[in-house]
């Protein structure tokens, strides 16, 4: 699993396009215009969001935190773009994006605390978040609503890079 997760807002256009080149075709753009500091599209909290390595136990906390009835949030890191969930992109259109920011919004971060079990993270195979790194993890739980908030308002879809 990577240590890196970040989120590209773009169109729900642009995705279907990326979806419609091959694998090589739409990583290089992707890194060329979002993944890269130096890339055109690269604005660090307007259409790039990133989050280290607690990622995989905020994605946890969310999903044990999700009182809706369908668990929503289970979606969070959306599905496939071309290949495996692991180790490339993902994605969500504009409609999904807004349907989990709205149940996002309303999780406080003291409401993920109440879930952090290590054992429970543990059997399920998530990186193993320590008393150390849980002052990082409000920090990139903001940064996860922040993404989901502003491409919801904006009406944009989400790729998710999982590397």
């Amino acid at each position: 699993m990577g240590m890196i997760l970040e989120f590209y807002r773009l169109s729900d256009e642009k995705i279907i396009k990326l979806k419609n080149q091959s694998e090589q075709s739409f990583a290089e753009y992707l890194e060329q215009n979002y993944a890269s500091v130096y890339g055109k599209e690269h604005k660090e909290n307007d259409t790039v969001f990133s989050l280290d390595k607690t990622w995989d136990v905020i994605r946890f906390l969310i999903i044990e935190a999700d009182k809706t009835e369908h668990k929503i949030l289970s979606g969070v890191y959306g599905e496939p773009l071309n290949g495996s969930f692991y180790n490339g992109y993902n994605f969500l259109f504009s409609e999904n994006v807004k349907l989990i920011s709205h149940t996002l919004q309303k999780i406080h971060y003291e409401d993920l605390l109440k879930f952090y079990n290590e054992e429970k993270m543990k059997s399920q195979m998530i990186y193993n978040a320590t008393n150390f790194q849980l002052k990082f993890l409000k920090e990139e739980f903001e940064i996860l609503k922040l993404a989901f908030e502003k491409s919801s308002q904006l009406d944009s879809a989400l790729i998710i890079n999982i590397g």
